[in-house]
């Protein structure tokens, strides 16, 4: 593995690489966010503004959600086929926009008291993780309802899972505890182990063919 940088606020995929977050406090008191890219293929860091960092997680209309979220760095965010872009806070905290990027629907989604947290579109539905529940729920934006769950409170298949991600027809879930990747196969909904690492891992995502990590120590290449 290829160490990229110790630490991360946020991280998504773009053309060339990913784009990353880090936040740093200022004399008087402040928070500062700065944006930085690295260049998969080329294995070096690269300029990036804060536009394509937006461009790149919200979608052509960044500007308008931007404004309306205040805060864009500390949420997840997805795009589905419609164009509608979906919102998720740790908090529970959803927002759906609209292509035009007017907020069309929000909701504090708690499942079984809990909060969802993270963001993967799977058509017209999208799954997010509940991390005190130990499971994977599947929300229904049409009808507004949870439709399905993948592990329980008192089953191991997923440890306090913190992030989720989804590429082809897999689900990939992070879960800090057992140190785990785990894949739900969404044919059959099969769950295997995906990666293991010697230390914990809270996000995968992939771009450029290559597959990155962020774990305890920081954010590497496989």
């Amino acid at each position: 593995m290829h160490k990229i940088v110790d630490s991360v606020y946020d991280i998504i995929a773009f053309s060339n690489g990913i784009i990353y977050t880090q936040k740093s406090v200022l004399e008087n008191g402040s928070v500062k966010v700065n944006f930085y890219g690295y260049d998969i293929k080329r294995m070096q860091n690269t300029p990036v503004t804060k536009s394509v960092y937006l461009l790149n997680k919200f979608g052509p209309e960044y500007t308008k959600i931007a404004e309306q979220l205040g805060d864009y760095v500390s949420c997840d965010a997805d795009v589905m086929p419609s164009k509608h872009s979906i919102v998720v806070y740790d908090s529970g905290e959803t927002g759906i926009f609209s292509p035009e990027g007017e907020m069309v629907w929000t909701s504090d989604l708690m499942y079984q008291g809990c909060e969802i947290c993270g963001v993967a579109v799977d058509g017209r539905d999208f799954w997010s993780v509940v991390p005190q529940r130990n499971c994977v729920v599947s929300y229904s934006v049409s009808h507004k309802k949870f439709s399905m769950r993948i592990g329980s409170p008192e089953s191991t298949t997923f440890q306090h899972p913190v992030s989720i991600s989804k590429y082809d027809n897999d689900l990939f879930i992070c879960c800090p505890e057992s140190r785990k990747v785990r894949k739900i196969n969404l044919n059959d909904y099969s769950v295997s182990d995906f990666r293991i690492f010697d230390e914990p891992v809270y996000k995968y995502l992939r771009s450029c063919g290559k597959e990155i990590v962020v774990l305890e120590s920081g954010v590497y290449v496989i």
